[in-house]
């Protein structure tokens, strides 16, 4: 029995030699975990950190897009203004034409008027030749028979 009981201490000594180097590989294994949970920790951090730097980078482009859109809207309304701006021009624009077209056909109703008064000029001094030459023949017929009665 005493065999049976050192070959049992034996066993229970190699057991217990087996656990403990069982106990030591899980002692650095977990030591190897630890190190990997702290390098994952400090890469967490600077993830932390580099996701607050793209954060406020996002909220600075955002104020950007909307002053770009502020002065955009300006914009837009400038452009509203200079094309009330170009409506008006262009009414301006179409009644001045009209008042030149008008003054035109004035001077054209003038023109065609004075070139008809030259023509109508024209004849009636044709016309008054003809009576003046009317009258100076019968003038001379009469100065001649007032001769010729004189003269009898």
């Amino acid at each position: 029995m005493e065999k049976q009981i050192l070959e049992l201490l034996i066993g229970l000594d190699s057991e217990v030699k087996g656990l403990k180097s069982e106990i030591g590989s899980l002692k650095s294994e977990m030591t190897g975990m630890k190190s990997e949970i702290g390098s994952m920790k400090s890469e967490m951090t600077s993830m932390k950190s580099e996701i607050g730097s793209v954060k406020s980078e996002m909220t600075g482009m955002k104020s950007e897009i909307g002053s770009v859109k502020s002065g955009l809207g300006s914009l837009k309304s400038e452009m509203a203004g200079m094309k009330s701006e170009m409506a008006g021009m262009k009414s301006e624009m179409h009644e001045r034409f009209n008042t030149v077209d008008k003054r035109f056909d004035t001077v054209e109703g003038k023109l065609d008027g004075m070139g008809n008064q030259f023509e109508l000029t024209n004849e009636s001094r044709i016309n008054e030749v003809d009576f003046l030459d009317n009258k100076v023949n019968r003038l001379e017929k009469e100065i001649f028979i007032m001769k010729s009665k004189s003269n009898r």
